[in-house]
């Protein structure tokens, strides 16, 4: 069975040849977590804590009937009010602990997330005469995590006592953020500032012989200037717009004057997998077709230095792919968990001469086990070898997985690496 968890971007089995299918260091935590109703400081961030885990544990494990319902009925209750897993100190510096609770009829309740490679490999302990289950681990104490619940082998559900959620290709998945987290605000619609314009565009490719609907977002002053703007091309441009909010985000830069007013072309795929493997035709297609009819129809900059291409995961392995074979269209390639494995062949860009592009990537240090294989060992060795070859790269990881929950708290970064008109911040 496909995981629920994962994301529909790249299938665990494919990368051209082999794919067939789509930080921050955590600072030390300085305080225990404090009793029900007080504040608690983990790593210096307050959060609200039910009484310490283990101290609850034992008691509950020995306890009658009466007294150990009791126990689990309280525990419930604040946990119900301040939203599962609980979060505690952790046993080293820079982890937390975040305690799983599940309580419901079942008779075995498994974790499936980015922190098992988005598969049902850990079994919440169950509490013995009670229909409460529950799995301790650490994690990183910046981490944010998707993850579901698989109930008696079959039933993949939401942790009903998380109200947060994270969006995804298969629907919304339960999501942890540890103590330092910081949520990107850039992603949320903000009514007080000027937002651009969304309009189709129709692009019929006489190469690909199909048709397909893009999205070009138009930046506030486009109307009432004549300017010629930067333009982003976006691979699975639908689920950029409704997943990771990419027009928020540009409407925020471009307020805050972080980066120019630019243009974005959403694209998405028709035939994802054969499209976005490596495929030398929708590579020509979207360079040679699609770029000179948005060039006609809009004012844009017609230099590669004005231009970028954006993907996630399969999306993220045809971007680089198109930057790589036309950087005299595009001068800049952003990929994100990009579609490298630590068995994929880099030899055709070791072989190849430098050109002219510059890199952003990002990956999360949780996709080491992605289905299996391993994705983040892939985009290491990338980000080795155009070091090697003195690419211009800004480079980022974080201790987070395969998501949109990652990938759009990091297109602000590869904007404003691009593009940026402030001063870098690192």
């Amino acid at each position: 069975m496909k995981s629920r968890c994962a994301l529909p971007l790249l299938l665990p089995f494919a990368f051209a040849a082999a794919l067939s299918g789509h930080s921050r260091q955590g600072r030390e935590t300085k305080e225990p977590a404090a009793k029900e109703g007080k504040e608690a400081k983990v790593s210096s961030v307050k959060v609200l804590s039910c009484e310490a885990f283990d101290r609850f544990l034992e008691p509950a494990n020995a306890a009658g009937e009466p007294a150990k319902r009791a126990l689990v009925d309280d525990l419930v209750s604040c946990a119900g009010r301040l939203g599962t897993p609980l979060l505690e100190r952790g046993t080293k510096p820079g982890l937390g602990r975040a305690i799983f609770l599940y309580r419901g009829p079942a008779s075995k309740v498994m974790l499936s997330g980015d922190m098992t490679g988005l598969r049902p490999t850990e079994a919440l302990t169950p509490i013995a005469g009670t229909d409460l289950f529950y799995l301790v681990r650490e994690f990183e104490t910046d981490a944010r995590l998707d993850y579901k619940f698989v109930l008696n082998d079959k039933d993949w559900v939401l942790d009903p006592l998380n109200p947060r959620t994270m969006v995804s290709g298969f629907g919304p998945n339960s999501n942890v953020e540890m103590p330092e987290y910081v949520r990107p605000a850039e992603v949320e619609y903000d009514a007080r500032i000027p937002h651009g314009t969304l309009e189709d565009f129709t692009f019929t490719s006489k190469i690909l012989n199909n048709t397909r609907v893009a999205r070009v977002y138009l930046p506030p002053s486009y109307a009432q200037s004549e300017a010629r703007y930067r333009t982003l091309y976006v691979h699975d441009g639908t689920d950029y717009l409704n997943f990771a909010k990419i027009n928020n985000v540009v409407d925020s830069l471009i307020h805050k004057k972080e980066i120019p007013p630019i243009l974005v072309v959403m694209v998405p795929p028709i035939n994802r997998e054969q499209e976005y493997g490596n495929n030398p035709e929708f590579a020509r297609a979207f360079a040679t077709e699609l770029v000179p009819m948005i060039d006609q129809r809009y004012r844009t900059q017609a230099a590669p230095s004005s231009r970028a291409t954006l993907g996630a995961s399969l999306g993220g392995l045809i971007a680089v792919f198109i930057g790589q074979n036309y950087p005299q269209v595009f001068g800049n390639v952003a990929g994100q968990s990009s579609g490298f494995f630590a068995e994929t062949s880099l030899e055709s860009l070791r072989n190849a001469p430098k050109i002219n592009l510059v890199f952003h990537l990002d990956v999360g240090t949780y996709e080491a086990n992605f289905h299996g294989r391993n994705l983040l060992e892939g985009n290491r060795r990338l980000r080795d070898l155009l070091r090697e070859k003195n690419y211009r790269l800004q480079y980022k990881e974080v201790h987070e997985g395969h998501s949109w929950g990652s990938w759009r708290a990091r297109i602000a970064d590869a904007l404003r690496f691009f593009w940026g008109t402030l001063p870098m911040k690192y």
